[in-house]
Parts: C-alpha cells; sequence; structure tokens
C-alpha cells in the first residue's frame, strides 16, 4: 500500500489563492493522502474560505500568526503521514508531482527530499522558471537548489529539530535544507516542472525590505559556519554578487514611474512636516 502523505498547507491571508491550492492536491494521482490547513493568524475574509474548505481537510488549525516556519511545524507535528508535502496557499502542483515524488523516496533509502522545476506566473501568463539543481551542502549554501514546498520524509524534519523558527522574515526553506544535507540526507530533483509559484506584484515595500536579506544571509551563514569556512572563497564572492544583484534591483525600482510618482506625490506633506518640525524647535 501507498505510503500515507501529509500535505502541510500554511495559510496568512491568501483566502483568494488556496482553494486552487487544496483542488491542485484533491486532483493528484496519488490518493493516499491528507490534508492539513494551518490559518496563521489570517483576516476574517480568508478565514470564511477556509470554512468553505473544513470539508475538504482532514486538519483545519487555528493559531496566532507566528511565520511559515511556526504554521509548517504546527502542521507537520499534526500530520499522520510518513511522507510531508509542504505546499505554500497561494501556489500549486500538477497533477502527478506527488506519485512521482513519493516513488523516489520509495526506492532511494538515502534521499531525504524530493523537489522539482517550476514555472513563475502572474494570473495565467507564465513569467518564467525556477531550474532547481539539488546538490550537497556546501552547494547549497551558495544557492538554495530545492523549492519550499517539496516532498519529504517526516523523519528528515525530525533529525533537524524542523524549521527555525527564528527564521521569521524568509529563507526558512533554504536554512531546512542546508540542515537536512548536513545531516547526511541527499536532494533529489524531478527534472520536470510539475510546479506553479505565484508572483505577486512587488511594492516600495518589497524592496524596503532587501536589508532584512543581509542579516538572513549573516544568520544562515553563522548558523552553519562549519560549511563557509570550508568554503571561504566561494562564499565570499557569492556575498558581493548577492549584494550587487540587490543594488541593482533597487536602482531598477527607483527608476521606475510608480517610485517616482510616489516620491514626487510625497513632497508637499515632507515640506509640511518639515516646516512643522522646524517650528517646534523654534518654540523650544
Amino acid at each position: 500500500m501507498d505510503k500515507l502523505v501529509s500535505v502541510v498547507i500554511p495559510c496568512y491571508n491568501d483566502g483568494a489563492y488556496i482553494e486552487k491550492a487544496v483542488q491542485s492536491i484533491l486532483g493528484q494521482t496519488y490518493s493516499n493522502r491528507e490534508i492539513i490547513i494551518i490559518d496563521d493568524g489570517s483576516d476574517q475574509k480568508t478565514k470564511e474560505v477556509l470554512k468553505r474548505l473544513n470539508e475538504k481537510a482532514h486538519l483545519l488549525i487555528y493559531q496566532e500568526n507566528k511565520g511559515p516556519s511556526g504554521a509548517r511545524n504546527r502542521g507537520i507535528m499534526a500530520a499522520n503521514g510518513e511522507y510531508i508535502l509542504t505546499l505554500d496557499a497561494d501556489d500549486y502542483f500538477e497533477p502527478t508531482f506527488i506519485q512521482k515524488a513519493a516513488a523516489v523516496l520509495d526506492n532511494y533509502p538515502k534521499v531525504g527530499l524530493v523537489s522539482c522545476h517550476a514555472h513563475l506566473f502572474i494570473g495565467n501568463t507564465i513569467r518564467g522558471e525556477i531550474i532547481s539543481s539539488g546538490g550537497e551542502a556546501k552547494g547549497l549554501l551558495i544557492k538554495n537548489g530545492a523549492l519550499a514546498s517539496s516532498l519529504f520524509r517526516k523523519k528528515i524534519w525530525q533529525d533537524v529539530h524542523g524549521y527555525d523558527e527564528k527564521m521569521e522574515k524568509g529563507y526558512e526553506d533554504w536554512d531546512f535544507n542546508i540542515s537536512i544535507t548536513k545531516a547526511g540526507w541527499k536532494i533529489y530533483i524531478l527534472k520536470e516542472h510539475l510546479f506553479h509559484y505565484r508572483l505577486k506584484e512587488k511594492s516600495r515595500n518589497h524592496f524596503a525590505d532587501l536589508s532584512f536579506k543581509y542579516d538572513l544571509l549573516a544568520y544562515i551563514y553563522i548558523k552553519h559556519k562549519d560549511i563557509f569556512i570550508n568554503n571561504y572563497e566561494d562564499n565570499i564572492i557569492n556575498l558581493f554578487s548577492r549584494i550587487d544583484k540587490s543594488e541593482k534591483e533597487k536602482r531598477k525600482i527607483k527608476n521606475t514611474f510608480t517610485y517616482k510618482f510616489g516620491a514626487t506625490a510625497l513632497q508637499p506633506f515632507k515640506f509640511i512636516a518639515r516646516k512643522i518640525n522646524e517650528g517646534s524647535n523654534t518654540e523650544k
């Protein structure tokens, strides 16, 4: 009999998309599965959608917002399956992914996690792709080699003590993949585009948050400093490359009409605020 696969879907204000995600699991060619949805402190509108999905899910967990790591860990703790599939609520899989990925875990005992390639999309339009590379720990420190939504053995999650809940701003899946390869597990890549990753419109806040990337990278490198030190030259080059890329992204968004218009529109308010501040200083 096929091993039970527990599909863990954290949801934070993704009521507009989660039905598509759940439907992609119900439409899988692999039938022995359970769906666990974690409402990670969503708004009321999303909660109404989740109520409608309650009959399709085996378990619906409500909790205060703890971020992706906390939500995934909570769902996996409640999972009955020997295999775990994580899925973000705004993305979805092709119907054959679980069947193909589970077959790899069944036949290759040293493989701990199975991922695939992905299409990037907005609406109904494909805008790009992710080519997952897999790899070992030293390579993963330079680049994440697998998708956040992947199939893995519950045992590897136990071996590395789950997702790191200190990583609230992102990259928790990258850290998880490094940790499992350090523990001796292998990552296997299905060389097919079996996953769809939704690109949401980026706001100026996205680029304001680029500074978090440096903090997260520093955290990952310090946590896995043994690998970093052993591959010092490659990782230093990678760090400078990332900094350069981030700077180019910021310059690119600053040259867009939306950004320039927003900055221009704010000028009168900045002038008023400056005058009020000057007046306050004069009174003192």
